[in-house]
């Protein structure tokens, strides 16, 4: 996988950072928990602790944006996801056909995938980028430290005064912190507050499980998830406002189809004493074993969710699945847990702008 020579010049600096001890902040901070009741859970001392897809149709510049890839996002729409060095080159992919049944007025024709497996890999390789199932989390740091790398780059490039090259060094500092600060592992000692967020099913406490999370841009946050220092998952949260005016089901008939195939798998979980339906969900599954499921969350947790998993591991450790149709309480410290300084939920669960929040 090749990187930049900027970028090899600047990653020592940029680690350094990153498994440094994180800084006490001002007293007032209200963002600070108290002492032993982290909301991220402990953070980690040192590294040694731790068209349509198939048809005519074309990735386009806003695939990439929705998705929160980087403009030049390894796996992405640069070279295609086939062209990954480290990967197999996938199969073609297959025209969707149409098929159609019943009679008359009862007939009902839909466009299905002959290779559903091979259009769920393609978007499987772009959704993923460069992390690779199996990675450490140390790994995974060191790519998202790399991406802030090259937007301070730009940054700095862009500068006009050594005013704003000073605020730009404050930038990199303050993000490179935050990436550190937001690497937690999930123990019950910890007394953490993720199990009243909208990721409070993705997990188990006292398990070695360990999580990355980062704000991508304003309307989406992505969660690594590792299980015995390995990657196996990663959560993506897209807030309403990346797709203004959809509804779900407009959203994966105009967007997830193609990015993943137009035949994706209708799950619904049930609850086994009453028989109530709990969960409804769309599954893909890609010729690697990932799996990529899409949950409507906007009425409790005020967002989309796709996820990807490992096949291997979920395998071994059973399915995460969320519980979208249960109206929880939430705990006010979640605006500082999950909302971060850009999205904020109120007592609803609905994201709500925070108070005296800076948008980048």
């Amino acid at each position: 996988m090749s990187r930049a020579s900027t970028f090899i010049a600047s990653l020592p600096l940029a680690l350094a950072f990153v498994l440094a001890p994180a800084c006490k902040k001002n007293a007032d901070d209200s963002n600070e928990p108290e002492a032993g009741a982290n909301l991220l859970g402990p953070s980690v001392a040192s590294a040694d602790d731790e068209d349509d897809l198939g048809g005519s149709g074309e990735w386009s510049s806003s695939d990439e944006d929705d998705l929160g890839l980087g403009e030049d996002a390894e796996g992405g729409m640069e070279e295609g996801p086939e062209e990954a060095a480290d990967l197999p080159k996938l199969p073609p992919k297959a025209k969707p056909v149409k098929k159609c049944r019943g009679r008359g007025k009862k007939r009902t024709c839909k466009m299905v995938d002959p290779k559903p497996k091979v259009s769920a890999a393609y978007g499987v390789r772009t959704l993923m980028g460069p992390f690779r199932w199996g990675m450490s989390p140390q790994e995974v740091l060191k790519v998202l430290a790399r991406d802030i790398e090259k937007e301070y780059e730009k940054r700095q490039q862009a500068a006009k005064s050594p005013l704003e090259q000073d605020r730009n060094r404050a930038w990199r500092e303050e993000q490179l912190k935050a990436l550190k600060a937001n690497h937690v592992k999930f123990t019950s000692a910890s007394r953490h507050r993720w199990g009243v967020s909208l990721i409070q099913y993705e997990y188990e406490d006292d398990a070695d499980e360990e999580m990355i999370w980062v704000r991508a841009n304003p309307t989406l946050k992505k969660f690594y998830f590792f299980k015995d220092g390995e990657l196996w998952k990663i959560f993506y949260a897209y807030s309403l406002d990346t797709w203004p005016g959809k509804s779900f089901a407009e959203i994966v008939e105009e967007k997830f189809k193609r990015w993943f195939g137009p035949s994706p798998k209708e799950k619904v979980k049930t609850d086994p004493e009453t028989g109530n339906v709990v969960l409804r969900y769309l599954e893909w599954e890609a010729m690697g074993g990932e799996k990529v499921r899409a949950f409507d969350m906007s009425e409790v947790h005020g967002v989309i969710a796709l996820v990807v998993v490992d096949g291997k591991t979920e395998a071994r450790i059973g399915e995460r699945l969320p519980n979208t149709g249960r109206k929880e309480e939430l705990d006010e410290s979640l605006q500082d847990v999950v909302g971060g300084s850009d999205v904020c939920y109120d007592k609803s669960g609905n994201i709500v702008e925070c108070a005296g929040s800076d948008s980048e």
